[in-house]
């Protein structure tokens, strides 16, 4: 996943924060390629917005799955693994 030093922590936004950064950098993506000529600027963007739309897609994956799992009625362990 594309990491920019200058990019806030995204793990700790929630979705609604994340998908309005989603709709921002979307927007300026668009400005840049209807009017600018730079390469480097589009191709930052669209690593920041890919970077946003991917970790948005895992959070909603990871809530279906313990969604899922809960409904199952599987016991939460978290990542506890036991070999016995």
């Amino acid at each position: 996943m594309y990491f920019h030093p200058m990019q806030e922590e995204i793990d700790n936004m929630s979705d609604e924060q994340i998908g309005n950064r989603i709709r921002e950098l979307s927007k300026k993506l668009a400005s840049a390629r209807r009017f600018g000529r730079n390469p480097d600027l589009i191709n930052q963007l669209s690593k920041a917005l890919n970077s946003y739309s991917m970790t948005l897609k895992q959070k909603r994956i990871k809530g279906w799955v313990d969604d899922h799992k809960k409904k199952r009625g599987e016991p939460d362990l978290g990542e506890l693994i036991n070999i016995d």
